[in-house]
C-alpha cells in the first residue's frame, strides 16, 4: 500500500520563519557588535598614534632649545624661551635640515585654539612685518594645556621669564600637561638645558630619588 507524503502545515512554516528571524537579528547584532569594536579599536589606535607624534614633536622641541632672542613685528626682543598662560614660545636647534631653519636654529611654539593643539613654525627667526608663520594641527581633542618649568633656584614656575630673569635663560626642566578626548590627562617631563641637575633639584625637593 503506498504511503501518503506529509508536507509542512502553516503552523510549521510560520514557527521555522520565526526562529530564521531570531538567528538573522541575533547574527546581524553579532556582527554590528563586532564591527563597531574593530572600529573603535582603529580609532583608538589612530588618536594614539596621533598623541604619540605630538608628544614626539614637543620632546623635539623642549630638548633642544637655544639661548637666542628674537624680534618681532614691531622691532622688540622676545625671550629665547618665553611661556604665556595660553602659548609657549622658544627657539630650538634644527639639527637636521629643514626650510625653516635658520643658521641652525628656528623659532616653534604651541597653543591651543578650539580645542585642537597647534604646533607654529616661523620661516624666520627675527620677523619682518609680513612674516607668517607655518601652522600645524598636530592634535584633535586637547583641555587645559599647561606648561610649567624648573628655574635655577630649583623651584616650578608657571611663566618663563620672571622679572629677575634674564631673556635668554632657559629652564632645566619642562613639565607638559594637557586632557586628551578619550585619554585623559597627559603629563610629560622633558629635560632643557642642564636637565641632569634640574632633576636632581626636583628630586630633592620633593624627596624622591632621580630614575
Amino acid at each position: 500500500m503506498k504511503q501518503s507524503q506529509r508536507g509542512f502545515t502553516l503552523i510549521e512554516l510560520l514557527v521555522a520563519l520565526a526562529i530564521s528571524a531570531v538567528i538573522a537579528v541575533l547574527a546581524y547584532q553579532s556582527i554590528a557588535e563586532v564591527t563597531e569594536v574593530s572600529q573603535n579599536l582603529e580609532s583608538k589606535s589612530t588618536e594614539f598614534a596621533d598623541l604619540q607624534r605630538a608628544v614626539w614633536w614637543m620632546e623635539q622641541d623642549f630638548s633642544q632649545m637655544a639661548p637666542r632672542t628674537v624680534q618681532d613685528v614691531l622691532g622688540s626682543s622676545l625671550p629665547a624661551y618665553w611661556v604665556q598662560p595660553d602659548r609657549v614660545e622658544l627657539t630650538r636647534i634644527a639639527l637636521y635640515p629643514s626650510p625653516y631653519g635658520i643658521s641652525g636654529l628656528v623659532r616653534v611654539a604651541y597653543s591651543v585654539d578650539n580645542k585642537k593643539l597647534i604646533r607654529w613654525v616661523w620661516p624666520v627667526l627675527d620677523r619682518a612685518p609680513n612674516t607668517e608663520p607655518q601652522k600645524i594641527e598636530i592634535l584633535d581633542g586637547v583641555t587645559q594645556f599647561e606648561v610649567r618649568q624648573l628655574n635655577a633656584q630649583k623651584a616650578w614656575q608657571t611663566n618663563w621669564p620672571e622679572a629677575e630673569q634674564t631673556a635668554t635663560e632657559l629652564p632645566g626642566l619642562v613639565e607638559i600637561r594637557f586632557n586628551y578626548a578619550g585619554f585623559g590627562e597627559v603629563r610629560r617631563l622633558i629635560l632643557g638645558v642642564d636637565g641632569l641637575a634640574a632633576i636632581a633639584g626636583a628630586s630633592k625637593a620633593t624627596g624622591t630619588t632621580p630614575p
